[in-house]
């Protein structure tokens, strides 16, 4: 599905040129729970963007399903990421004034899906993800593992190829983070969804059904799991 090939991102600090990804090649498959590990600065993050259509590559290429993303220019990449790519970020990222229900269903209304069918789907997924009878809350009034549950019902709802999730469980206590990987891992396994995550938590390396680690912008060591 996913095809990056000699990757390189380069980012300027004042006079400095700081090398974040070097030559990065990788190849993810289909229905792959995949963690992307490594210590701060290995590129983790940076490699997740470049996936992720967020950031621009300075070398290589990276095609998600025969298309070449990173020759898309900006509008394009925008579009791709809109209609074939979920995010899961380690802040949620909600929205503080809408309800979990109208966190998850705005999703949908940017792509135009009709009244009926967002309120059928959402209330599916909110049920699916644990949140039956809490989506007329604001996340204030939801604890760190349902906020981020929130998150992963607004990343599934569009029915997305990839999910990619930046240090989901960095601000949840180890008992809810551990609940909030088996709830993608059952997504993973009953949608077949890829779902690729940055990390340092090492409860996340033990989840992936393949582990990528990275250091000083190069992989050192592409370790696939039974499971």
């Amino acid at each position: 599905m996913i095809k990056i090939t000699d990757v390189s991102r380069n980012y300027k600090t004042g006079e400095t040129v700081v090398k974040a990804l070097k030559k990065v090649s990788l190849e993810i498959a289909d229905g792959d729970f995949l963690s992307i590990a490594g210590p701060s600065g290995s590129g983790k993050t940076t490699l997740l963007n470049l996936i992720g259509c967020i950031d621009a590559l300075d070398e290589g290429e990276i095609t998600i399903n025969g298309e070449k993303v990173t020759t898309m220019g900006k509008k394009g990449m925008t579009e791709f990421r809109r209609n074939n790519l979920g995010f899961v970020f380690q802040t949620y990222n909600l929205i503080p004034v809408l309800t979990a229900y109208e966190n998850v269903a705005f999703v949908l209304s940017i792509l135009n899906v009709s009244e009926e069918e967002t309120k059928k789907r959402t209330m599916a997924i909110l049920k699916e993800v644990g949140l039956e009878g809490m989506e007329n809350r604001r996340p204030g009034k939801l604890s760190g593992g349902q906020q981020q549950r929130v998150a992963i019902a607004r990343a599934l709802i569009k029915n997305p190829q990839i999910v990619l999730a930046d240090e989901p469980t960095a601000n949840l206590d180890s008992k809810t983070g551990e609940e909030i990987l088996r709830l993608m891992k059952k997504m993973n396994e009953k949608y077949k969804t890829t779902f690729i995550f940055s990390t340092h938590d090492q409860m996340v390396m033990d989840y992936a059904s393949r582990l990528v680690l990275l250091h000083d912008g190069t992989i050192i060591s592409d370790e696939r799991r039974n499971g």
